[in-house]
């Protein structure tokens, strides 16, 4: 059914200040998530509702925790986010390095210890904002949280590894790239369960060793291992965002033994660059548009598939969604009702987000 992002917003909102944050907190994480809906990132977005309320029920995340600082100096810092909401950490760090890159030309940053920190290509739209250039890496360490198999391997050793990458371009939408280093992200496998679909490609490895495009195969019982992207390649990438989200940060890698059924702590390193002190951003901008002009006119394989730079999707995505509204399976618009539910949520809530369906 087809949603609107403002009522579905509100909604969420009410959701987790009844599971006990603040009302700045609420806002930040139901904005994120409608967000990450609108620009296309379902399996980012308001799927998370009903695992997050579980998590803060569960004692896993806690409500209304603010990151700690732990280290920081004119260009760098590190915090500790305590469990808490990762939307409200990372947009903390996201800001402060901002404001650092803005003064010193260059800022560098960990988080680790935070609640799940949603869609990281978010946080680079921010940052390129202020004009600055960025690159993400996160992991999400927990015992027996495997996902990935590594290049050559049959079983869960890697984390799902997303990395995002940002460029300002003043006066246009900027190029974000936002992947999963995995065949297909987790939050894709769980969509693809509650839309009763086979993911695009047969990127799992089931228990008995074959490939399958079943989402219910990762998971089993026995349970099975995504695949990397890109063969070797993508699992290199997948192995530094362990090296560099995970053991740099502190938080570590180590995936070994029975899973706890924990909902998964997610640690990023992040790297700002100020772009105006290393050129004229306006010089700059038109260089970019008019290298993306140049790539994007090459003729297309498929007539109907014009070619595009990484962001282009997300941007026609919130663009078509803003106006026609935000599509929601029955079985994901259930769980955020069973979270209603489980916070107490005001019916007259509920009920503006079905008269706008």
């Amino acid at each position: 059914m087809l949603v609107q992002a403002k009522p579905l917003e509100e909604l969420l909102h009410r959701i987790f200040i009844g599971v006990g944050s603040n009302d700045h907190e609420a806002r930040i994480v139901a904005h994120h998530l409608v967000d990450s809906c609108l620009v296309g990132h379902d399996s980012h977005g308001v799927i998370r509702t009903l695992p997050y309320v579980k998590a803060v029920k569960k004692g896993e995340m806690h409500a209304n925790v603010r990151p700690q600082t732990l280290f920081e100096n004119d260009t760098m810092f590190v915090l500790d986010g305590g469990h808490g909401f990762g939307q409200v950490a990372a947009l903390e760090a996201t800001n402060r390095a901002i404001a650092k890159a803005e003064k010193s030309g260059l800022a560098m940053y960990t988080l680790r210890h935070s609640g799940h920190c949603g869609r990281l290509g978010a946080w680079a739209e921010l940052a390129a904002g202020a004009g600055q250039a960025t690159i993400y890496f996160a992991n999400s360490v927990r015992p027996g949280g495997a996902q990935i198999a590594p290049f050559g391997g049959s079983d869960r050793r890697l984390n799902v590894g997303p990395i995002s990458l940002g460029m300002p371009v003043k006066g246009a939408d900027p190029i974000v790239l936002d992947i999963s280093t995995a065949s297909v992200a987790m939050g894709k496998v769980r969509l693809a369960r509650n839309q009763g679909t086979k993911l695009r490609e047969a990127c799992i490895i089931d228990a008995n060793g074959d490939l399958t495009d079943d989402p219910f195969a990762l998971d089993g019982p026995p349970p099975g291992a995504l695949l990397p992207f890109g063969g070797h390649k993508g699992y290199g990438l997948c192995v530094f965002t362990d090296l560099f989200a995970g053991i740099l940060t502190g938080a570590g890698a180590d995936y070994r033994g029975e899973a706890t059924g924990w909902y998964p702590i997610n640690n990023v390193m992040a790297i700002h660059i100020n772009v105006s002190m290393l050129g004229d951003l306006d010089a700059f901008s038109r260089e970019v548009l008019d290298y993306a002009s140049w790539v994007k006119d090459s003729p297309p394989q498929n007539a109907d598939q014009p070619v595009r730079l990484p962001g282009d999707v997300e941007s026609e995505n919130r663009r078509l969604r803003s106006e026609r509204g935000i599509e929601i399976d029955k079985t994901t618009l259930d769980q955020v009702l069973e979270a209603a539910r489980m916070t107490e949520t005001p019916p007259s809530f509920i009920e503006a987000v079905r008269a706008t369906a």
